[in-house]
């Protein structure tokens, strides 16, 4: 059957072909005036050795800079909307290729895409998306990397690679004035020093002052807002005719008022919304006298999306951001060597809303006959209940990396070389309704001085090493063999602490009841796991000063990936390849919930991929089919416990997705390019059984109950659902045409894209389907003689089409539910969106010299 499919893929696509997006030369003979960017011939260093686009025998898109300024890929997501497989969910900043990704940013958890600058690992996707001012080109590689790669690279790796010092002196500076008060300015100058060394300075500025969400309550708009600083320096320098060595630093600082989520369901009214330890802050605008900012009682995102009324800004802070790195490149005579090193920090903290609402104070109504009424200076309980999520993150990590690369003279080419990767991370989360005095003196425990519901704390330190070889043999003048092999192992240590504290939560004990008396309880001996269990290296202790639960998590992962593959080149301007691949992501913890199992396996995938590049004249196209067999996906799911459900870490048994992307280009006249890129994929998963905490009592339509039921709650089998982010189908095109006007040239670029439906959770329900999305983008450019000077007018989101990338869920709850906690909801649920950005226009300036 496998094989079967890998033979219908192909068939159906080798008709049927296209590229990424940067394309080899054109074979018909094209006056190199009117070539436009995409007949360029483009390189890459996807095999860590620099080749055509199109001589790589893999499925490989590639942006380069001119690449972007004339389609408008500014950031992740534009590229998500033009690589075949790839998504983006920019609010968790995950990536997600041919469905393997990041379920979770845990502490202990980690990407299944490996995001690269340089050649050197970063496990955030930031870096990968810097501005084209300063990155010379993107390299997406889809598939398995498990050999050259390696370190969770099982869905694919990206590496982004900057411009380098020039060898002549160059000034460039570039300013962009866009809506929503949004205003940037970059510059570098670059050029040689002495003879053998060459250095680059570059910087870049940008502010914008009005947000994509407006705050009816009267605080200020959120969502894209910001402003920071990048610099960078690099310098270049030849030690003799043989070596060179490259050294780069960066540092960044920035202030941002992020969101990129909010409701468009009703507010939960019920005086505890599901799940919830404190009363909620809905249900004040039940009762009377209550306060509140602004004028909505009920959630205006029901009937505009971009309307939020809330009571806490949201605020995020990048500082002591900074990061060295090096590339030494020595040229022997049997084979060459390349050293690679580099080491980053960051400071990141952050604070948001959390309640959803802008209620800032209310008087909990007393129970007929409540105790409060016998108790003298007993009052109605005033509830302060807006509530805030807070995060914190202290993140170092380096990695160095030795290269062996024989010279290739003969049939044999090898690579060969050692690896490691080190890093240290403090997290911390912060649950919390800090205006409550209660919280803060809890009845059976030490003070909580923060006033937080749940604190979450983890420090790990983890460590990978590696050793890899790859040989390709040509066999023949047109066919080459490649087998490739990697030994990977990984080191996870993490001390992770525990507090929960809840108002009113206990039977007898409510607001409703006991009202200004009621009080606040530790509840964290009553949620944590005491018991052993895989990865725990400790007994669960509880601090007496500072009510936290403790435990160490211990563990080491090791695995072989790697692949084998052919190719067969009929002709300079074909290729057909085939290859499988054997994908690896280290095992992980569920760092901070001190649950029962903490602990994952890691995950593998057996990848066969078929695929065939060819040029025909004035036409590039590209194909790639692939079949995966997933074990063991990592997964966050809720884990009901008798207060409050925790999140635990799975793996899932196994899953099966198959799909077939193209590529294309076409100039079918001199200055006018034509690009459209197609992908397909479906998935199914094969497990049992967990339970969805957005509908605990499996009744949501299309539920599958299965195994467990604990009470009233019961457990869902995964068989047939797919995988999540996966869209069914995505398309995009563009269409550019350059045209002489005096000494310069115009270029019209516009472009579409499309992505169907796709889930946000292995639970395929109607609150976790993210909806179909298109967008509309153009832009005209301006090019001076010689490239001197260029001006852009700009327009993306044409339409101003309300776009998601992202859906989470919740169990609603009724008003007239018990005030005793625990809720018994059905399976209406309360849904969170991440949505786009809207339609935002501009013109951006720039000149060489």
């Amino acid at each position: 059957m496998r094989l079967a499919k890998l033979i219908l893929l192909s068939t159906v696509l080798t008709g049927f072909v296209p590229v990424a997006h940067a394309q080899s030369a054109d074979t018909a003979p094209v006056d190199e005036d009117s070539r436009t960017y995409r007949d360029r011939e483009i390189v890459v260093t996807a095999q860590k050795r620099t080749e055509r686009l199109n001589d790589v025998a893999e499925a490989v898109t590639a942006f380069t800079a001119e690449t972007r300024e004339i389609i408008g890929i500014s950031d992740l997501g534009d590229m998500a909307q033009f690589t075949p497989g790839l998504s983006y969910n920019a609010g968790s900043d995950r990536v997600f290729l041919r469905g393997i990704g990041r379920q979770t940013n845990t502490a202990g958890s980690d990407p299944g895409v490996a995001t690269y600058v340089d050649g050197i690992y970063d496990s955030a996707t930031t870096s990968i998306a810097g501005s084209d001012f300063f990155v010379d080109r993107v390299e997406i590689l889809r598939g398995p990397q498990g050999t050259l790669y390696g370190r969770n690279s099982i869905g694919g790796a990206i590496n982004a690679i900057s411009k380098r010092p020039t060898p002549e002196l160059s000034i460039e500076g570039r300013a962009t004035v866009a809506n929503y008060d949004a205003y940037a300015i970059q510059g570098a100058v670059s050029g040689p020093v002495t003879d053998g060394l060459r250095v680059k300075l570059g910087g870049s500025w940008a502010d914008q002052n009005k947000g994509y969400f407006r705050n009816i309550a009267g605080g200020r708009s959120e969502g894209g807002v910001a402003e920071g600083y990048y610099i960078e320096g690099q310098a270049e320098l030849d030690l003799g005719p043989q070596a060179t060595l490259w050294l780069k630093a960066t540092t960044t600082r920035a202030n941002q008022r992020p969101r990129s989520l909010n409701s468009d369901t009703p507010w939960d009214y019920a005086p505890y919304a599901s799940g919830a330890l404190t009363p909620s802050s809905q249900f004040g605008f039940l009762t009377a006298g209550y306060q509140a900012l602004g004028p909505a009682t009920s959630n205006p995102g029901v009937d505009d999306i971009r309307e939020i009324s809330v009571d806490t800004e949201s605020r995020a802070r990048i500082r002591g951001a900074f990061s060295v790195q090096g590339q030494l490149d020595v040229e022997l005579e049997p084979f060459d060597i390349r050293i690679l090193g580099g080491y980053r920090e960051i400071r990141y903290d952050s604070i948001t809303d959390l309640d959803g609402s802008s209620m800032k104070s209310y008087s909990f109504p007393l129970a007929t006959g409540a105790a409060c009424g016998f108790i003298p200076g007993c009052t109605p309980l005033t509830v302060n209940p807006s509530a805030t999520f807070g995060y914190v993150e202290n993140r170092s990590f380096g990695s160095a990396e030795i290269n062996f690369l024989s010279k290739g003279d003969g049939p044999l080419n090898w690579i060969a070389g050692l690896y490691y990767y080190g890093e240290i991370l403090d997290q911390e989360t912060h649950y919390g309704i800090p205006e409550q005095a209660q919280m803060k003196a809890p009845a059976n425990g030490p003070a909580n001085p923060t006033g937080d519901t749940v604190f979450a704390g983890t420090n790990l330190e983890a460590a990978s090493y590696a050793a890899f070889g790859q040989i390709d043999w040509d066999v023949s003048s047109t066919v080459r063999l490649t087998g490739g092999l990697r030994y990977s192992i990984d080191e996870k240590r993490a001390i992770e602490n525990l507090r929960a504290v809840c108002l009113g939560c206990a039977a007898g004990l409510t607001a409703d009841q006991l009202g200004s008396f009621t009080p606040a309880l530790d509840i964290t001996s009553s949620i944590v796991s005491f018991l052993p269990a895989d990865g725990v290296v400790s007994a669960t202790t509880i601090g007496p000063a500072t009510g936290q639960a403790r435990r160490v998590l211990d563990d080491t992962w090791k695995s072989f990936s790697g692949t084998a593959g052919v190719q067969w080149r009929p002709s300079e301007d074909s290729l057909v390849y085939a290859s499988y691949s054997r994908g690896y992501k280290s095992g992980g913890f569920n760092a901070g919930g001190l649950t029962a199992s903490p602990r994952t396996g890691s995950e593998h995938v057996n990848a066969y991929q078929v695929g065939a590049k060819q040029g025909f004249g004035r036409v590039q196209l590209n194909v790639a089919g692939y079949y995966y067999d997933y074990r063991g996906l990592q997964i966050p799911l809720s884990i009901p416990t008798p207060l409050i459900d925790l999140t635990g870490f799975f793996n899932l048994e196994k899953a099966k997705s198959w799909g077939a992307e193209v590529e294309a280009s076409w100039q079918p006249v001199d200055g006018l390019q034509l690009l459209l890129n197609y992908a397909y994929a479906d998935s199914k998963i094969n497990s049992c059984c967990y339970f969805d905490g957005a509908d605990p009592t499996a009744s949501a339509p299309g539920a599958q109950p299965s195994g467990p039921v604990v009470g009233t709650r019961r457990f869902q089998s995964l068989d047939g659902q797919e995988l999540p982010f996966q869209p069914r189908h995505k398309i995009a095109a563009n269409a550019n045409y350059t045209f002489d006007i005096g000494p310069g040239a115009v270029t019209l670029s516009a472009s579409y894209s499309w992505r169907d439906k796709m889930w946000a959770s292995v639970f395929n329900r109607s609150y976790y389907r993210i909806p179909t999305s298109e967008s509309v983008d153009l832009r005209l450019l301006w090019t001076g003689k010689d490239d001197r000077y260029r001006v852009i007018v700009f327009a993306k989101n044409l339409l101003d089409k309300t776009n998601y990338d992202n859906i989470g869920g919740l169990p609603g709850s009724s008003v007239a539910t018990p005030y005793v906690l625990p809720l018994v909801p059905g399976y209406s649920v309360n849904r969170s969106v991440g949505v786009e950005a809207p339609r935002t226009y501009g013109v951006q300036l720039s000149f060489k010299i």
